[in-house]
């Protein structure tokens, strides 16, 4: 069984010796999930950070109205995880579900956090990784209280051409903070603008 994309993925921020990505991939395996088959479920206790492979998976919570809210999505050479549940061993909020057939490698958090202690150049890459999302999720915030529905569906699409087909409209339109009749006519407009 071979790893190469993830390793290819950490590649971009760190270096590790041979030895090491030998040893990484000793604690890595595979886990396939079929479309509309939870890899998470609210009140569970994540005890994996994921790499995707295969696939698209969506990140949701269901608030007291029974409202479903997408909080991120990701394809092929993204991450996925609860980073609440996993780092503090607490029960998510969280739904993570397949929205495709999945191929996932995944780690155990234990063993991860073993693992950086002895290979600091991963520590570094988790590191680097959680920079960059944490960047993003402030960008998005910043996009959902500063842009219009139809600004943040333009941004949407211009950064995410690979997941807009791949992802139902009414996912996206929760995603954006829009009710899903609001993003039909965005939607419409948009499409009809180009």
């Amino acid at each position: 069984m071979t790893f190469d994309n993830i390793l290819k993925n950490i590649r971009r921020y760190t270096t590790l010796s041979p030895q090491e990505e030998a040893a990484f991939c000793a604690l890595l395996t595979i886990k396939k999930i079929k479309r509309k088959e939870f890899l998470v479920r609210e009140g569970d206790i994540c005890m994996y950070e994921y790499y995707v492979n295969k696939g698209c998976l969506r990140n949701y919570f269901i608030d007291k109205k029974g409202l479903e809210h997408n909080l991120y999505f990701a394809i092929e050479d993204w991450w996925i995880s609860d980073l609440y549940s996993r780092t503090r061993m607490a029960p998510t909020f969280c739904n993570i579900v397949a929205l495709e057939d999945c191929e996932l490698v995944e780690i155990n958090h234990h063993a991860l956090e073993k693992f950086m202690e002895e290979a600091p150049a991963l520590e570094r890459f988790f590191r680097l990784s959680y920079e960059h999302a944490l960047v993003n999720q402030h960008l998005r915030n910043l996009e959902m209280l500063h842009m219009s529905g139809e600004e943040r569906y333009i941004s949407f699409m211009e950064k995410y051409p690979k997941m807009a087909n791949r992802i139902p409209q009414k996912h996206i339109a929760t995603f954006l903070g829009l009710t899903p009749q609001f993003f039909n006519l965005i939607h419409a407009k948009v499409t009809r603008g180009r």
